[in-house]
């Protein structure tokens, strides 16, 4: 009997599965987590967070970023906080300005759209016209020009005359001039006058010359004025700057100033020594031109 209790011992001893081996770090299987939570990011390699100053790991689906250049996530700057985008204050500020800066330029297109429109159709409405200038009569006395003695007393006589229907013509001031060629000889204010709606008026000029600043400027001029002397007549030129105001009524005025240009006044002398000329007026009187 015992014999038979021993063998069976041995036999369950025989078929008992062996102990178990004890565990090295090295075999141990990798640790199993649970699935991730939806809406949250899984763990990153075996729950470990990435070490400092290292960027994470592109996301699973995407392939590692070719040779040793970094991720792709660290091409991007950090966007700005939300409330930069989203500052009421801010975005109030920019459009009270935006539509302050609409506002006046609004107001100077209109402003200067209606003076245009007023301007034309005033224009339109009262039909401005310059005066006419007509040279009745010009004349010298004691003229002499050398290097020793340069003088002469100038005297003219002018139809102004107004064509406007609506508007009258007040010539505010006036400055007259005497050339030769291009040389003034003599300079001079006239008196201002009116001239009403349809009408025409007088206009006398009076001058006289001097000396020249520099007489060795008019040897030429000398020359020349004496081979004309000499022939019987020598050309000069009235000229005139006018500073004149269109008013029509109380409501309307406009100012200019306008250039007359009365050229080619031939004055009769007797001979090369005579010192007195005046000027040959033919049938009709001498327009001048008017420039404005």
């Amino acid at each position: 009997m015992a014999s038979s209790s021993e063998d069976q011992q041995s036999q369950s001893k025989a078929t008992d599965p062996p102990p178990p081996h004890p565990s090295s770090a090295g075999n141990n299987p990798p640790p199993v987590y649970p699935p991730p939570t939806l809406g949250y990011p899984p763990p990153h390699g075996h729950g470990y967070s990435p070490a400092m100053g290292y960027p994470p790991p592109p996301p699973p689906g995407y392939p590692p970023a070719p040779g040793n250049y970094p991720p792709y996530n660290t091409y991007y700057a950090q966007a700005p906080p939300a409330a930069y985008y989203n500052n009421p204050q801010n975005y109030r500020a920019q459009t009270v300005s935006a539509g302050f800066l609409r506002g006046i330029v609004t107001a100077l297109i209109l402003l200067v759209a209606v003076m245009t429109l007023s301007s034309i159709i005033t224009w339109i409405v009262l039909r401005p016209q310059i005066p006419v200038f007509k040279v009745d009569s010009f004349s010298v006395s004691n003229f002499n020009i050398s290097k020793l003695n340069y003088s002469g007393n100038w005297n003219g006589s002018l139809t102004v005359e107004n064509p406007n229907h609506k508007l009258t013509v007040n010539i505010e001031r006036i400055q007259s001039f005497v050339n030769y060629k291009e040389n003034t000889l003599a300079m001079s204010y006239a008196d201002p006058f009116f001239i009403d709606v349809e009408k025409s008026s007088q206009m006398r000029v009076k001058l006289t010359s001097s000396s020249p600043d520099d007489p060795g400027n008019w040897l030429e001029t000398e020359e020349k004025v004496g081979q004309e002397k000499a022939s019987g007549t020598v050309s000069f030129n009235l000229r005139f700057f006018a500073w004149t105001a269109f008013r029509s009524g109380s409501w309307w005025t406009r100012r200019i100033v306008m250039k007359v240009f009365c050229e080619d006044l031939k004055l009769a002398f007797t001979g090369p020594a005579a010192t007195h000329g005046v000027y040959l007026a033919d049938a009709h009187s001498k327009t001048c031109s008017v420039l404005f």
